[in-house]
């Protein structure tokens, strides 16, 4: 699951950066949260670096 999640959250962020849609990066955030028990393994920094452009300051 969790490297699933990070696949499709990296082509998700690729289009919320694109359209800058609030929607998504409210998605996204929603997403970087139900992925914290995963924050220390390698594909939970992958996600948190993939969503970074799109989940900061949210």
């Amino acid at each position: 699951m969790p490297d699933q999640a990070l696949e499709i959250g990296r082509a998700a962020a690729e289009i919320a950066v694109e359209t800058r849609s609030v929607r998504m990066a409210r998605e996204l955030a929603t997403l970087e949260r139900a992925m914290q028990p995963w924050h220390d393994a390698p594909v939970g920094r992958d996600l948190a670096e993939i969503l970074a452009p799109v989940t900061e300051g949210n």
